[in-house]
């Protein structure tokens, strides 16, 4: 299992709490680090694949966690 430092835990686990917001939206709601703080650490999990940006057409892009994969979810398809 891939370990997290605490604020990308907290990026983590917002995301999967609210679905998807505005990197300033997500910047509001860890009040207790920095815009370069949250950015690194956004940039950090967007180049491993755990966070998603999706570029809108107005100035925010909006941050998700990416679809979960059918094989992580096996408990579902035990019959």
């Amino acid at each position: 299992m891939l370990q997290l430092d605490s604020l990308e835990s907290a990026i983590h686990r917002e995301l999967g709490r609210i679905g998807s917001c505005s990197l300033a939206e997500l910047n509001e709601r860890l009040p207790y680090y920095s815009w370069d703080q949250v950015f690194g650490a956004v940039d950090r999990l967007t180049r491993m694949g755990i966070v998603t940006i999706q570029q809108q057409d107005s100035s925010d892009d909006i941050l998700s966690l990416p679809p979960t994969h059918p094989f992580e979810k096996q408990d579902h398809l035990q019959a």
